[in-house]
C-alpha cells in the first residue's frame, strides 16, 4: 500500500483479513478455501469469489437486494461468473450488459479418473429471467448468502490437491 495507496485493498484494509500461505506448505484450492472460512466470524453475510472476478459499482448493494428477492433465509446465489467483455466498463465500473449467467445443461465431460461435472450457460443477451431462479448446483467460483452456510456447510479439509468435485460436495451437503 506504501507504493500504490488508493488501490481498493488498501483504502479498506481495516475491514479485510489477509492469510498468507507459502506455495511449499500449499495443498490445493479445497484447503485454501476451508482456511478462508475458518477466518469466518460471526458476520451476517458471506461471499466467496475468484480471485479474478471485477465487481461492478454498487454491486454490494445489488447482491444483498437480490438475495432479498428469494425469499429464502437459505438461499445462496451462486454461480460461474461473466468475463468483463461487454459487460463491465473497466475504466468507470459501470454495468454495460443487463444479461446474467445462469448454470444448465449439466452434464459430465472428460473420462475415466478425469471425468467431471460441466455446466453450461443460458446465452448472453437480454435477458429473460429476473429474480433468482432455483439450481440445483452450486459454484465454488462466486457464492453469496447468510454467513450461517459458511458453518453449516464447510468445506471438507480432508480433500488435499482436489479441484474437480469441490462443487458437488458442497451442493450435496447444502442442499440436504
Amino acid at each position: 500500500c506504501s507504493k500504490s495507496p488508493h488501490q481498493v485493498s488498501c483504502k479498506y484494509k481495516s475491514q479485510i483479513d489477509y492469510l498468507t500461505v507459502d506455495a511449499e506448505l500449499s495443498v490445493g484450492p479445497v484447503f485454501a478455501r476451508h482456511l478462508g472460512h475458518r477466518m469466518y466470524r460471526g458476520e451476517y453475510f458471506a461471499m466467496q469469489s475468484d480471485a479474478h472476478v471485477e465487481f461492478v459499482t454498487g454491486w454490494d448493494d445489488e447482491i444483498i437486494e437480490e438475495w432479498k428477492m428469494a425469499k429464502n433465509e437459505m438461499a445462496i446465489l451462486s454461480t460461474y461468473l461473466s468475463g468483463t467483455d461487454d459487460h463491465i466498463d473497466l475504466k468507470t465500473g459501470q454495468r454495460t450488459s443487463l444479461s446474467r449467467p445462469i448454470m444448465c445443461k449439466s452434464d459430465f465431460e472428460g473420462s475415466g479418473g478425469m471425468k467431471h461435472l460441466r455446466h453450461g450457460q443460458q446465452p448472453e443477451g437480454v435477458p429473460y429471467i429476473h429474480e433468482p431462479v432455483f439450481d440445483p448446483f452450486w459454484a465454488a467460483g462466486f457464492s453469496f448468502g447468510r454467513g450461517h452456510f459458511v458453518v453449516n456447510v464447510p468445506y471438507d479439509q480432508h480433500l488435499p490437491w482436489i479441484f474437480q468435485g469441490e462443487e458437488i460436495s458442497i451442493t450435496l451437503r447444502g442442499f440436504s
